[in-house]
């Protein structure tokens, strides 16, 4: 869950399921004269859109308060406050996932792991937990699986034309600048807000996009211009303008006695839907 200040009474929350409709959103829309369209298509798109589906699990009575009685975000520190349950949605949405589209769980798969290694030894943040036995055990299960839907992708009809090894880490790159942008135009309020401190720079923390094959990645920044409008350099969508909105829940902006007083809040907050314009310069 990401909460936010909205205003001075109110704190906003969107949910990770949430966010994870607005990176698929993101990924739906990939790809124009400058950049490449997704390939295999559909698969991208969903591991992109049900990459935080794992979360339903604790949202749907998201019951943990941080250590001062507010709303847990999700840079409070999910595994400190969630412990094995935090590994466990994420394994089980790959599961979720798998009998539909087997490439989509394997891109679904390497996230997760680089969610719990510095992004595969490539970021600083979020740092390697894997020195935790439990986030070890989960690597070492999910990397296995990942092995494995390897082998059964490259004898697959349907998608061994998209299993090279660069194809493989290229479309493991594209989740993770989807993730970044996702969470850039979830975690604040307005756009235009500095209040948020951890989560995606303007640079989405120099992550490496993807342009097409043959050329260099390039890095996006992004150009809060207003309270609900962002311009991006360089462009990497369909649509110009590209208009994303997703739901939020608005509660008091205060500390609470104890998980039962905030849940009575969560299930009757307010609903609004937050909308922001992408656009080229």
């Amino acid at each position: 869950m990401m909460v936010n200040p909205y205003d001075d009474s109110r704190l906003m929350l969107a949910l990770q399921i949430d966010h994870s409709r607005v990176a698929g959103f993101f990924a739906a829309h990939w790809g124009n004269k400058d950049f490449a369209r997704l390939e295999p298509y559909s698969s991208v798109v969903l591991a992109a859109h049900e990459h935080d589906i794992g979360w339903w699990e604790w949202e749907m009575k998201p019951s943990t308060l941080n250590d001062k009685g507010f709303p847990l975000d999700y840079h409070d520190g999910s595994l400190k406050y969630l412990g094995q349950l935090r590994l466990d949605f994420y394994k089980n949405a790959v599961d979720h996932v798998l009998p539909r589209d087997p490439y989509a769980a394997l891109l679904m798969a390497m996230h997760g792991v680089a969610l719990m290694n510095a992004g595969y030894g490539k970021y600083a943040y979020p740092p390697d937990r894997t020195s935790d036995p439990r986030v070890k055990a989960y690597v070492d299960q999910q990397e296995q699986l990942r092995v494995e839907l390897l082998e059964q992708l490259r004898q697959s009809e349907q998608f061994k034309s998209f299993t090279s090894d660069e194809q493989i880490w290229t479309n493991y790159e594209y989740m993770e600048v989807f993730d970044q942008l996702a969470q850039f135009v979830c975690n604040r309020y307005p756009l235009n807000s500095k209040a948020r401190k951890l989560g995606p720079t303007n640079t989405l923390n120099d992550v490496h996009v993807p342009v097409r094959h043959g050329s260099e990645p390039v890095m996006i920044n992004i150009d809060t211009v207003s309270e609900n409008r962002a311009v991006l350099r360089p462009y990497p969508f369909d649509a110009d303008p590209l208009v994303v909105s997703f739901p939020v829940r608005l509660v008091a902006k205060r500390a609470y006695t104890d998980p039962e007083e905030f849940l009575a809040e969560f299930y009757k907050a307010e609903r609004i839907t937050i909308t922001h314009t992408l656009a080229s310069a």
